[in-house]
């Protein structure tokens, strides 16, 4: 089997962006994690229309100047995101999971896009409980920003407000349900593809 091939594959990984508290498991290269530039995708479901357009701007900006999209994609703001940057067909983009690695639906588009260096998908939650939590997903957080080389502190209580300024980063807020099992160094500007991926429930029938 051969190394790319291998990126199909979960495995155990290491990299010193990689938070040392947990154990990780990838599909991927770990190539990306090498990038010159990183954007978090932390939307929080308590974001009014006008704050939550001005982070997704935020986030579209950098992205088009050759940011790595560092996200969980869990969120209805986070998927909202998701169909916004499937346009870019270049797009490189981190999955950090808040739940672990197990089953990851590997259609034909996925595994193009893993073996195209495009997608690395990491968790660094262990065990087979697919069970979608809110102290998991404040996790995956922190893990998403020490990535992008961002401030780890999380807000435990959600607040939004209209003067605030978009920083492309919010606390995300999850109720505590069930996560349904899915049925390179260098900046790199990226360009829209004339033709989007339609857009699903499950981000990884978005542009995973």
């Amino acid at each position: 089997m051969s190394e790319t091939t291998d990126f199909l594959t979960p495995r155990i990984v290491t990299h010193p962006r990689l938070s040392r508290e947990t154990t990780w498991v990838a599909m991927g290269d770990l190539a990306l994690l090498d990038a010159a530039q990183f954007v978090p995708v932390i939307l929080s479901r308590s974001l009014f229309a006008g704050r939550l357009e001005q982070e997704l701007q935020a986030i579209d900006a950098a992205v088009r100047q050759g940011a790595v999209a560092v996200g969980g994609f869990i969120s209805f703001p986070e998927k909202q995101a998701a169909r916004r940057l499937a346009k870019y067909a270049d797009l490189r983009l981190i999955r950090v999971l808040p739940h672990p690695l197990i089953d990851y639906p590997l259609t034909e588009h996925v595994q193009q896009r893993i073996l195209a260096g495009k997608t690395l998908i990491l968790s660094g939650i262990a065990g087979e409980d697919m069970t979608l939590t809110r102290a998991n997903c404040v996790r995956a957080n922190g893990w998403i920003l020490e990535i992008c080389g961002k401030n780890h502190t999380l807000a435990e209580t959600p607040h939004t407000s209209a003067a605030t300024p978009p920083s492309s980063v919010a606390t995300l807020v999850v109720k505590k349900t069930t996560f349904a099992r899915p049925t390179q160094a260098r900046t790199q500007a990226v360009a829209p593809s004339p033709d989007p991926i339609d857009a699903k429930d499950d981000p990884a029938a978005i542009f995973l």
